[in-house]
C-alpha cells in the first residue's frame, strides 16, 4: 500500500456490531498494509453507545424502554462518553494509518472536526469547536459527536453528523456528559431536512482534501471480497 491510498466505502443503513467487526477486521488488515485506507460511511439502525469511560448513569431511561422503541445498547473501546445513533445521522469512520500519513492523534482528531466544520459550511453553517468538549458545535449545542480509538497507530470509530435524525430519542441519554436540550441537527438549523446523498458528498470532498492522496469508491461488497480472500491466504 501507498501512502495517501485510500477507499471510501458506503454502507448505507446498518446494524452496529456488523459495522464495528468491519471496523475491527480493517484495522488488523491496516496494520499489515494489506488494506488500503478506509473512509466508512453508514447510517446506523438506533443504538446507545458507551466509551471506555462511558457512565451508565448518562443513559436516563431503562433497558426494557429502550428496547421498545428499537434501541440497542452496547459498550466499545471508542473515547468520549454515551451518545446515540441513529437513521438521518451520517457517521464517518476512518481507518487510517497515522504513522503512514505523518500524523499526531491530536492532529488527527482536528482534521476529522474540520472535515465536518468545512462541510456545514458548504451548506451555509457557520459552526466550529467547544473549548472543553470535542466535536463540532453551532453556539452551545453541538451538531457532531467525535469518539476515536487507536490500535497499533490506525485509528477506528469516528464522527457522528446530526443530518436529520430523531431528536426525541436524544432523551434516553445525557450525550457525551451533556443535555439532550445541548444537541441539534442540520434539519433543526436549516429548517428543512437536507440530502443525505447531498450531504455524504460534501463530507467526502472534504475528507478527500484534508486527507489527500488517490481515494477511490468501492462497493461494501467489494471490500468483503477483499477482507475474505485475506482471510483465505492467512
Amino acid at each position: 500500500m501507498t501512502n495517501g491510498d485510500g477507499w471510501i466505502v458506503n454502507l448505507g443503513r446498518a446494524r452496529y456490531l456488523e459495522v464495528l467487526d468491519l471496523q475491527r477486521r480493517l484495522v488488523e488488515l491496516r496494520q499489515e498494509n494489506l488494506v488500503e485506507d478506509t473512509l466508512l460511511l453508514v447510517e446506523h439502525e438506533p443504538v446507545i453507545t458507551l466509551g471506555r469511560r462511558g457512565n451508565r448513569t448518562n443513559i436516563l431511561s431503562p433497558l426494557a424502554e429502550l428496547a421498545s422503541e428499537g434501541i440497542q445498547v452496547h459498550q466499545v473501546e471508542r473515547g468520549g462518553d454515551v451518545t446515540y445513533h441513529g437513521p438521518g445521522q451520517l457517521v464517518a469512520y476512518p481507518v487510517v494509518h497515522l504513522t503512514q500519513r505523518n500524523l499526531s492523534v491530536r492532529k488527527f482528531v482536528h482534521l476529522l472536526e474540520e472535515t465536518i466544520i468545512q462541510a456545514l459550511a458548504d451548506f451555509g453553517i457557520q459552526a466550529g469547536r467547544h473549548l472543553q468538549h470535542r466535536g463540532v458545535w453551532l453556539s452551545k449545542q453541538k451538531v457532531a459527536a467525535l469518539g476515536v480509538a487507536i490500535r497499533r497507530w490506525v485509528s477506528f470509530h469516528g464522527i457522528a453528523l446530526n443530518v436529520s435524525p430523531n431528536m426525541d430519542h436524544f432523551r434516553h441519554i445525557n450525550p457525551c456528559e451533556l443535555r439532550s436540550e445541548q444537541v441539534t441537527s442540520m434539519a433543526k438549523i436549516l429548517g428543512k431536512r437536507p440530502n443525505m446523498e447531498e450531504v455524504v458528498q460534501k463530507i467526502v470532498g472534504r475528507f478527500v482534501e484534508l486527507f489527500p492522496g488517490k481515494w477511490r469508491e468501492i462497493s461494501p461488497t467489494e471490500v468483503f471480497r477483499i477482507i475474505k480472500a485475506e482471510d483465505q491466504t492467512a
